[in-house]
């Protein structure tokens, strides 16, 4: 490319490979982010995910990519370029934070979005109540800024249901087997009686 003006931050080239103009600066980012479940027993673990997607004029909607990763995608986006096999196009870091009703702050954790621009991360919250999710994209040389929040309800854990145990009825095989031996021997000794009278 051959560079052009820059203004406000932006730089100008023209590209004799496609007979372009492109605008190199920072470009617009949104983030989005929801749990998965807004309703849990404590003790549960929720999975929060989200997007981080670029809003810039040429390629508006796609992942944001890390700055490693910037060069092979804009050709992939772009000039038709092939991503080559073995190269991982990979995402942007996402702050993950829980805020509950007493104002306390809970680190959840970073998530690195993926090709797609989509960001996954699963958490079990401590206590019940009202948790408010933001999920903030901090922004680096290529994106500005962004975040979301969503909300996540905890309540009560489940009660453990404890089933009884199930009582061995008796085993009565032998009694019948003897109760049966001793009829046919009183039936035997019975007509033997009868027998020796007649």
């Amino acid at each position: 490319m051959t560079p052009g003006p820059v203004a406000d931050g932006y730089l100008t080239a023209s590209n004799s490979y496609d007979g372009y103009m492109y605008v190199f600066g920072k470009g617009r980012s949104v983030t989005t982010v929801t749990a998965s479940d807004k309703n849990l027993a404590k003790g549960e673990t929720v999975l929060i995910e989200g997007t981080v997607l670029d809003q810039s004029p040429a390629q508006p909607n796609t992942p944001c990519v890390s700055k490693d990763s910037m060069t092979t995608y804009m050709e992939f986006l772009h000039m038709q370029k092939p991503i080559p096999s073995g190269v991982t196009v990979t995402g942007v870091p996402v702050m993950l934070l829980a805020i509950d009703e007493s104002g306390s702050v809970i680190d959840i954790g970073t998530a690195t979005s993926d090709v797609s621009g989509s960001f996954q991360i699963a958490w079990k919250p401590p206590d019940e109540g009202v948790y408010k999710i933001t999920a903030t994209f901090p922004g680096d040389d290529s994106y500005g800024t962004s975040w979301a929040e969503t909300g996540l309800l905890v309540g009560p854990a489940t009660a453990e249901i404890t089933i009884p145990k199930q009582t061995v009825p008796p085993d009565y095989t032998w009694t019948i087997i003897g109760t049966g031996i001793a009829v046919i021997i009183a039936v035997a000794i019975a007509a033997v009686l009868i027998l020796k009278k007649k």
